[in-house]
Protein backbone atom coordinates (compact mmCIF):
# COMPACT_ATOMS: atom_id res chain seq x y z
CA UNK A 1 0.00 0.00 0.00
CA UNK A 2 1.15 3.51 -0.74
CA UNK A 3 2.04 5.69 2.22
CA UNK A 4 2.28 9.47 2.21
CA UNK A 5 5.09 11.37 3.93
CA UNK A 6 3.30 11.25 7.31
CA UNK A 7 2.98 7.50 7.18
CA UNK A 8 -0.78 7.55 6.54
CA UNK A 9 -2.39 5.18 4.10
CA UNK A 10 -3.83 6.99 1.09
CA UNK A 11 -7.62 7.00 0.94
CA UNK A 12 -8.10 7.59 4.66
CA UNK A 13 -9.40 11.11 3.99
CA UNK A 14 -12.26 9.59 1.99
CA UNK A 15 -13.04 7.22 4.84
CA UNK A 16 -12.98 10.09 7.34
CA UNK A 17 -15.43 12.07 5.20
CA UNK A 18 -17.76 9.08 4.97
CA UNK A 19 -17.58 8.71 8.74
CA UNK A 20 -18.48 12.41 9.13
CA UNK A 21 -21.51 11.95 6.84
CA UNK A 22 -22.62 8.88 8.79
CA UNK A 23 -22.28 10.81 12.04
CA UNK A 24 -24.50 13.63 10.74
CA UNK A 25 -27.10 11.18 9.44
CA UNK A 26 -27.17 9.42 12.80
CA UNK A 27 -27.85 12.77 14.49
CA UNK A 28 -31.14 13.18 12.63
CA UNK A 29 -30.15 13.80 9.01
CA UNK A 30 -31.47 17.37 9.14
CA UNK A 31 -31.62 19.69 6.15
CA UNK A 32 -30.72 23.35 6.65
CA UNK A 33 -31.15 26.38 4.45
CA UNK A 34 -28.25 28.76 3.94
CA UNK A 35 -29.02 32.18 2.46
CA UNK A 36 -26.46 33.37 -0.05
CA UNK A 37 -26.49 37.05 -1.01
CA UNK A 38 -26.26 37.54 -4.74
CA UNK A 39 -23.86 40.29 -5.77
CA UNK A 40 -25.34 43.62 -6.85
CA UNK A 41 -26.51 43.61 -10.44
CA UNK A 42 -24.88 46.98 -10.97
CA UNK A 43 -28.05 48.92 -11.73
CA UNK A 44 -28.69 52.25 -10.03
CA UNK A 45 -31.64 51.08 -7.89
CA UNK A 46 -29.71 48.26 -6.24
CA UNK A 47 -26.61 50.38 -5.74
CA UNK A 48 -28.61 53.15 -4.02
CA UNK A 49 -30.42 50.69 -1.77
CA UNK A 50 -33.81 51.35 -3.37
CA UNK A 51 -34.25 47.63 -4.01
CA UNK A 52 -33.52 44.87 -1.54
CA UNK A 53 -30.52 42.84 -2.64
CA UNK A 54 -31.40 39.50 -4.18
CA UNK A 55 -30.62 36.38 -2.21
CA UNK A 56 -30.63 32.70 -2.97
CA UNK A 57 -31.52 29.94 -0.53
CA UNK A 58 -29.36 26.83 -0.70
CA UNK A 59 -30.52 23.55 0.87
CA UNK A 60 -27.78 21.49 2.54
CA UNK A 61 -28.09 17.96 3.88
CA UNK A 62 -26.90 16.06 5.90
CA UNK A 63 -26.62 18.52 8.75
CA UNK A 64 -26.97 18.62 12.50
CA UNK A 65 -28.32 21.59 14.46
CA UNK A 66 -28.05 22.11 18.18
CA UNK A 67 -29.09 24.97 20.43
CA UNK A 68 -26.35 26.79 22.30
CA UNK A 69 -26.55 28.82 25.47
CA UNK A 70 -28.03 32.27 24.70
CA UNK A 71 -25.82 35.33 24.91
CA UNK A 72 -26.01 37.54 28.00
CA UNK A 73 -28.59 39.77 26.29
CA UNK A 74 -30.82 36.73 25.59
CA UNK A 75 -29.93 36.41 21.90
CA UNK A 76 -30.55 32.85 20.68
CA UNK A 77 -27.64 30.90 19.21
CA UNK A 78 -27.39 27.66 17.27
CA UNK A 79 -24.56 25.53 15.96
CA UNK A 80 -24.97 23.99 12.51
CA UNK A 81 -22.64 21.15 11.52
CA UNK A 82 -22.25 20.48 7.80
CA UNK A 83 -20.32 17.87 5.87
CA UNK A 84 -17.73 18.67 3.23
CA UNK A 85 -19.40 16.16 0.91
CA UNK A 86 -22.66 18.14 1.11
CA UNK A 87 -20.93 21.49 0.55
CA UNK A 88 -18.46 20.56 -2.22
CA UNK A 89 -21.03 20.15 -5.04
CA UNK A 90 -22.63 23.49 -4.15
CA UNK A 91 -19.26 25.25 -3.93
CA UNK A 92 -18.29 23.80 -7.30
CA UNK A 93 -21.36 25.42 -8.93
CA UNK A 94 -20.17 28.80 -7.59
CA UNK A 95 -16.53 28.03 -8.47
CA UNK A 96 -15.46 28.30 -4.82
CA UNK A 97 -12.29 26.67 -3.51
CA UNK A 98 -12.12 28.02 0.07
CA UNK A 99 -15.42 26.80 1.50
CA UNK A 100 -14.84 28.16 5.03
CA UNK A 101 -14.22 31.69 3.73
CA UNK A 102 -17.21 31.38 1.39
CA UNK A 103 -19.52 30.36 4.26
CA UNK A 104 -18.55 33.57 6.08
CA UNK A 105 -20.02 35.60 3.18
CA UNK A 106 -23.50 34.06 3.50
CA UNK A 107 -26.33 36.19 4.91
CA UNK A 108 -27.06 33.44 7.38
CA UNK A 109 -28.91 30.25 8.25
CA UNK A 110 -32.70 30.13 7.88
CA UNK A 111 -33.91 28.15 10.89
CA UNK A 112 -37.59 27.85 11.83
CA UNK A 113 -38.41 30.80 9.60
CA UNK A 114 -35.79 33.10 11.17
CA UNK A 115 -32.62 34.31 9.49
CA UNK A 116 -29.75 33.77 11.91
CA UNK A 117 -26.46 35.51 11.07
CA UNK A 118 -23.33 33.37 10.83
CA UNK A 119 -20.99 34.63 13.55
CA UNK A 120 -18.24 32.01 13.30
CA UNK A 121 -17.09 29.21 11.02
CA UNK A 122 -14.69 26.51 12.17
CA UNK A 123 -13.45 23.42 10.33
CA UNK A 124 -12.77 19.94 11.69
CA UNK A 125 -9.96 18.19 9.85
CA UNK A 126 -9.41 14.47 10.01
CA UNK A 127 -6.20 13.03 8.62
CA UNK A 128 -5.43 16.41 7.05
CA UNK A 129 -8.71 16.71 5.13
CA UNK A 130 -11.60 19.10 5.78
CA UNK A 131 -14.55 16.98 6.96
CA UNK A 132 -16.98 19.01 9.06
CA UNK A 133 -17.85 22.71 9.12
CA UNK A 134 -19.30 24.21 12.31
CA UNK A 135 -21.35 27.40 11.87
CA UNK A 136 -22.30 29.39 14.95
CA UNK A 137 -25.33 31.52 14.12
CA UNK A 138 -27.17 34.15 16.18
CA UNK A 139 -30.52 35.91 15.86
Amino acid sequence: MAHDQLGLISGHACAARRLADALLRSMGNTQVTLRLANPSSGDTSSQLGLEAPAAQDVQVSPAAVKSLEPLEDGTRRIEVILSITALQPIAKVYQVEDIAAWLRTFEGVVWHGNLMRIAKVTVDKFLGADCLFHLTATE
